[in-house]
């Protein structure tokens, strides 16, 4: 059986040992070495500025998700803003996260794939922590001191029921049930439950904000607390298998300070005041010496479809050198071999020190689209900071960061005719509050590119930084405008 929720076609077009020895009579050297390397290291430290941050802990990244606002309008998926988390393989779950919000409630969509589905088969009083299940978890405060709430749904099998929820509220250390109105529609897409390989599963919330005792949505820059947790199971064991967790530091007791942050409207950036601006600084790939990074992860341009196990290899697959890059998502997640996100680093130590950015943007050259010809598709993409560095030779789909902000959403169109001039369609996002951060922050740009698009063959193709010389110009640019 192929249970469904949106009416799409689902066909994609496209992705020691060593010897042992007697260390005796090497010990009282090693022993005098060790003294003199130790005495020297001390009296040079008080005298030589030697940098400690190698012995410094990783500071946690702080994950926020800015909401898009949609007034008297139902959320349209395909323009939500999108997070994520957790891996592909076969015996974990991988979820896409989108959210939006209107006059009336918090939409909140989670696409999980996951290869075996299980429910509780007692549907007249089911226990929603025993098989695959989620939890949407808020605090209406930004700083974890006001009220918490749980949302909990599970996957109830073929019939769609109501009674696999339940929303919770929260006392510090536990959670009591209580009756708050929420929807989960719930979908899933496979060969059956318990038991035969599926492809995944969906929850959409539809949270009214009346159920968490706001009279409306609150203001423009409100910011929230969320978590989104995700259980599996895939056995008749009543053992499941690891938890994932959105952020990783996120845990389901109360208070809420290891959560995300849920800020209600996209930001807009606000120049700074200055007096005089330069020309635009241009940071690309191979230009001035330049050395632009970028990888692709996910199914590339062929949904994976090179041989690989969608469920033990897919996951893994890295495109090193990759000249060319896809951006594809879909409503159906029996088609996630198909989605592609695409990671770029611009470094920034080129720019004078001491200004101040007052604008800065990012562009992409698009040259072809999944899809027949003459069968526009548009999608939008939206791009996001990210707050760790990476490795272009063995980025993946599950290795990849999650994002850390997402900051800018658009519509990007389909070719306009089979044969694009070069140096391509040239789509660009306004990116001056990432550079901005990190131009304060000393870093350099960490960009990644994603869509929430709902419709299959969405996929929007671009030229990555190491395309050939002969369209230098198409490389991924960023472009800076400083101002003192």
């Amino acid at each position: 059986m192929h249970s469904i929720h949106h009416d799409h076609s689902v066909r994609p077009y496209d992705s020691s040992r060593g010897k042992t020895f007697l260390w005796f009579p090497f010990a009282t050297p090693v022993i005098i070495l060790s003294i003199a390397v130790l005495c020297i290291t001390a009296i040079w430290g008080n005298l030589l500025p030697f940098s400690k941050r190698s012995a410094q802990a990783a500071v946690p990244v702080t994950r926020q998700v800015n909401v898009p606002y949609f007034g008297n309008n139902a959320v349209p998926f395909d323009q939500t803003a999108i997070f994520w988390f957790g891996d592909v393989s076969s015996a974990d779950t991988y979820t896409d996260v989108r959210v939006g919000y209107n006059t009336s409630e918090l939409f909140i969509d989670l696409h999980t794939v996951d290869r075996y589905l299980w429910y509780d088969t007692n549907t007249s009083a089911p226990n929603l922590s025993k098989d695959d299940n989620a939890s949407v978890y808020l605090n209406t405060t930004s700083a974890a001191t006001g009220d918490s709430f749980r949302f909990q749904t599970g996957v109830n099998g073929y019939v769609k029921r109501t009674n696999y929820q339940q929303a919770y509220t929260g006392n510090g250390t536990t959670w009591t049930p209580v009756t708050l109105p929420f929807t989960a529609v719930y979908s899933w897409q496979g060969h059956g439950f318990n038991g035969p390989e599926d492809s995944g599963w969906s929850m959409t919330y539809h949270i009214p904000f009346s159920s968490l005792g706001f009279s409306g949505p609150p203001s423009k820059g409100t910011a929230w607390k969320l978590a989104v947790q995700v259980e599996n199971q895939d056995s008749g064991t009543t053992t499941t298998l690891p938890e994932k967790w959105w952020p990783e530091t996120a845990n389901a007791m109360t208070p809420a300070s290891g959560w995300g942050q849920l800020v209600f409207g996209i930001p807009v950036y606000q120049p700074p005041s200055t007096t005089s601006t330069s020309p635009p600084f241009t940071i690309r790939n191979k230009l001035n010496n330049q050395v632009v990074t970028d990888g692709m992860v996910g199914g590339s341009l062929s949904c994976g479809m090179r041989g690989l196990n969608r469920w033990t290899q897919w996951g893994t697959q890295s495109y090193p050198g990759a000249t060319r890059v896809n951006l594809q998502n879909e409503t159906f997640i029996s088609d996630w071999n198909c989605f592609s996100k695409f990671y770029v680093t611009f470094p920034i130590s080129s720019l004078p020190t001491g200004q101040k950015v007052v604008n800065a943007q990012v562009t992409l050259f698009e040259y072809g689209n999944a899809g027949p010809q003459g069968q526009p598709n548009p999608s939008y993409i939206q791009v996001a900071t990210i707050g760790e560095d990476w490795n272009p030779a063995t980025l993946s789909w599950n290795n990849a960061p999650m994002v850390q902000e997402n900051i800018s959403t658009i519509l990007v169109n389909t070719k306009t005719k089979s044969v694009v001039p070069l140096p391509g369609l040239a789509i660009t996002w306004d990116v001056s509050i990432a550079v901005a951060q990190a131009y304060a922050a000393g870093q350099p740009v960490r960009l990644v590119f994603y869509t929430p698009a709902d419709q299959h063959n969405s996929g929007k193709y671009f030229f990555s930084s190491t395309i050939g010389d002969w369209n230098a110009a198409g490389r991924p640019t960023l472009q800076v405008t400083l101002g003192v």
